[in-house]
Parts: structure tokens; C-alpha cells; sequence
């Protein structure tokens, strides 16, 4: 397969994820029962790791350690995720989790930024933890973390975007 092609299959797969991810509470959750709606997680999450590997093909080689190193932060931080139910950090798994995946995307974010790639998505991910950090302050579960996750989603969107549009240019 193509470079490009790859790219573009991993822009389908992100905005995919970002789809069901807005629409899921909506149209799809509550027709659920447990432990259905984890399935539904872990298909998202899979779908945004995807957008996140095509993002780092895209841009590894404007990118420094900095860079590599919040990207495989941010891998971390799926990853537990996908296992905060095994509390392995006890009951704030979840949270530490998520934490993780923020602020691996901030530290890509900021190596983004530098190389002048992507900025728009890195935008988003850097404002999506400082709305969420607010949230925190104000212990705010409700309209300020609903809008930190749709702020992260939107770098995620954007980088979808980004990926689909990706022509046959050299690896």
C-alpha cells in the first residue's frame, strides 16, 4: 500500500472514532447494557490511535525527540485507559489515565507547534488540557469536562482532515 493511502485510511479511522465518539451518547449508548458500552470505547480509542500513528508518520520527520517522546506518552496513555477498569493505579485509574494521554499529546503538541505542523490540532489538544485543568479547579464533571473532551476531539478531527487530504507525496 501506498504511503498516502495509509495516511488516508488513518484519516478515515480518526474522524470515524471522533463520529462515534459525539454521537455515541446520544444514538448509541443508551440502547447499550453493560458491559456493551466498553466495546464502543475501545473501538474509539482504537480508531484516534490509529489517527494518532498516521499523525506521527505525517510529521516524524519535522519533529524532534520532544516530539517522540509526548507521542509515545500519549500511546501510554491509551493504553491505560483502555485498562483503568483493573484500577491499577486505585480508584483514579481512569483520571491518571486520561491525564497521561493529555499531556503526551501536550508535549507533541508543543514539538508540533515548533516544526510548524499540524498547529491547528496542536492548538486544540494544548487548550483541551487547559479547559480540563479549569474543570478540575472548579471540580466541574458536567458542561467544562464535556467541553475539554469536545476540544480534544476536535485536534483529533482536524488531524483526520489533515490525513485524508495527504496526495502521493515521497516517504
Amino acid at each position: 500500500m501506498e504511503r498516502a493511502s495509509a495516511l488516508r485510511l488513518a484519516g478515515v479511522a480518526v474522524l470515524l472514532g471522533v463520529a462515534i465518539d459525539v454521537v455515541a451518547p446520544f444514538l448509541i449508548y443508551p440502547r447499550l447494557v453493560e458491559p456493551q458500552p466498553h466495546l464502543v470505547y475501545t473501538l474509539i480509542d482504537l480508531l484516534l490511535l490509529i489517527g494518532m500513528l498516521g499523525a506521527r508518520a505525517l510529521t516524524a520527520r519535522a519533529t524532534g525527540p520532544l516530539g517522540l517522546a509526548g507521542f509515545v506518552l500519549a500511546i501510554l496513555g491509551v493504553l491505560l485507559v483502555r485498562t483503568s477498569s483493573a484500577e491499577v493505579f486505585g480508584e483514579a485509574s481512569y483520571m491518571i489515565a486520561s491525564a497521561i494521554w493529555s499531556i503526551g499529546m501536550v508535549v507533541w503538541a508543543v514539538d508540533l507547534l515548533r516544526a510548524r505542523v499540524l498547529r491547528l490540532a496542536a492548538g486544540f489538544w494544548i487548550a483541551a488540557l487547559v479547559v480540563g485543568l479549569v474543570g478540575l479547579a472548579l471540580k466541574d464533571h458536567g458542561p467544562i469536562a464535556h467541553m475539554a473532551k469536545m476540544t480534544f476531539l476536535l485536534g483529533f478531527a482536524v488531524v483526520g482532515v489533515q490525513l485524508f487530504k495527504t496526495r502521493g507525496d515521497p516517504a
